[in-house]
């Protein structure tokens, strides 16, 4: 197993990317804290680790409430003992980032992953260092219509990376981001019932002709949470089907 007896909270996982991730790094051995802000569904993602036999607890918390993040990582270190990966996966809802709800994108996003990340890094200094892996997005890295709140959200994040990459490598701690392309998960759900058709619509601008699935996100994670990925820090893994190398149906 190439996570076994780490332990690590992932953020917004009660669905998913971050579900999947919680799944993928439980199938591998960890001890995973499943945290959101919905008290359901973090619940069933904790018992569908457990179910499975591996080692999983819901704790709710709002990444955007600093105390909340505080009694997370203690409620975590009183549970496991320690802390060794976190994953910054937390968004706001679909109808904030369609609205451009620029508090909403940036204090959950943007504000929620700092939050995280230095109230956990501590705990990780105490334990030898850690791999922090922060969630972005292909809209960090090109302009994808008018979702500019959420963009410059996913932007900031990929600095953040950078920024917490090269603060903290003496301390043993790597921080990786992901950047995936269209992933089909449950926030796509609200413009599916606009246009039903939206992700069909969608895959002729991807090379692979297809759209992503969370499972393509988790095993990348994996990796990077994993000491497979042991000189990798600061690094941006896009994760998009081909979506930003180019233009391959531009008629030339």
């Amino acid at each position: 197993m190439r996570i076994k007896d780490k332990v690590a909270i992932i953020t917004g996982s009660g669905r998913g990317i971050g579900k999947a991730i919680a799944l993928r790094f439980a199938e591998e051995g960890a001890k995973v804290v499943v945290d959101d802000v919905n008290q359901e569904t973090g619940n069933q993602t904790a018992d569908l680790i457990q179910s499975e036999g591996h080692t999983g607890i819901f704790i709710l918390a709002d990444v955007t409430d600093p105390k909340m993040v505080e009694a997370l990582v203690t409620k975590t270190i009183r549970s496991f003992g320690k802390i060794d990966i976190l994953v910054n996966n937390a968004i706001c809802s679909t109808n904030d980032v369609l609205t451009n709800n620029w508090d909403a994108n940036l204090n959950v996003i943007l504000k929620g992953a700092h939050h995280c990340s230095q109230i956990v890094i501590p705990e990780m200094k105490k334990n030898g260092g850690g791999s922090i892996v922060n969630i972005a997005s292909v809209n960090g890295l090109i302009g994808l219509q008018g979702i500019h709140a959420y963009s410059a959200s996913k932007g900031a994040i990929i600095s953040l990376t950078k920024s917490l990459a090269i603060s903290h490598g003496a301390d043993n701690i790597r921080v990786n981001c992901i950047c995936p392309g269209t992933i089909q998960t449950e926030v796509w759900e609200p413009m599916i019932e606009r246009n039903p058709n939206i992700l069909n619509d969608i895959i002729p601008h991807y090379p692979l002709h297809r759209i992503g699935q969370p499972i393509d996100i988790a095993n990348a994670a994996l990796f990077l949470a994993s000491n497979e990925s042991s000189f990798a820090t600061g690094a941006i893994f896009t994760i998009d089907g081909g979506l930003t190398a180019g233009l391959h149906n531009f008629p030339i």
